[in-house]
């Protein structure tokens, strides 16, 4: 949930995210499925609030949460629902505009989340920072990269877009090269790096990706604090 990837080049459609969290607060299990709204949704589920920061449909849809909006807010719970929750019940929607409009923000902590809808190829975005929802749309076409701004400052933030724009100079990039970034960019495992770490509590505890080339669509969790590698094709 707090570094997430988009490329699109003739390797496929790569979507790369990694979750930085506690340690303590547990493995999560994959796969997890869930049927909402005539969609089965598959997703890693976070073992305290049930949720997720990262979830596929059968219809090619992905959603994936990023903790804050546009700058650092203060932690102020208690909440009224957990934004893990908040990601599966944007699936209710057919898109973000519409969940935009007609979803119940209030007392929600601050969260971006992004939807990338392969079959009609778009990527858009909201992000709630606790007054307003803002709504925005990217390039299919172009790599994109994300970083949760609770954990990252806007210096680091642009470090690591810097970082990302010199990993795309690589040609050919596939699926292996940015799983590679997201275990290795801005170099060893440190406090602001791709694969994060902090006072040995607080690190990248997972990374996943979901593939889609042609007709094949995949989505594999890698679970780095029990070091398990799962895929599974929807």
């Amino acid at each position: 949930m707090c570094t997430l990837t988009f490329i699109n080049n003739a390797s496929g459609v790569c979507i790369t995210s990694n979750r930085d969290e506690h340690v303590n607060r547990g493995i999560s299990q994959f796969p997890v499925h869930k049927e909402i709204n005539g969609q089965q949704v598959t997703f890693p589920q976070d073992p305290v609030a049930g949720g997720t920061w990262l979830a596929a449909s059968s219809t090619q849809r992905i959603m994936v949460l990023l903790n804050g909006a546009f700058e650092k807010h203060k932690h102020q719970p208690p909440y009224r629902l957990s934004r893990g929750l908040v990601l599966l019940d944007s699936f209710k929607y057919d898109s973000l505009e519409p969940f935009k409009m007609a979803y119940n923000f209030q007392n929600i902590e601050p969260f971006t989340l992004v939807h990338f809808d392969l079959q009609n190829q778009c990527i858009e975005e909201v992000r709630w920072d606790e007054t307003s929802p803002s709504y925005t749309t990217f390039n299919y076409d172009s790599p994109h990269i994300w970083s949760s701004t609770t954990l990252y400052n806007p210096h680091t933030i642009q470090q690591r877009e810097t970082w990302f724009r010199e990993w795309l100079r690589q040609p050919d990039l596939d699926p292996q090269d940015m799983m590679d970034f997201h275990h290795f960019g801005g170099g060893a495992t440190h406090s602001n790096s791709i694969r994060m770490e902090r006072n040995s509590y607080l690190k990248t505890v997972s990374i996943s990706q979901l593939h889609q080339k042609q007709h094949q669509f995949s989505f594999m969790h890698h679970g780095l604090l029990n070091d398990t590698q799962i895929t599974t094709h929807l």
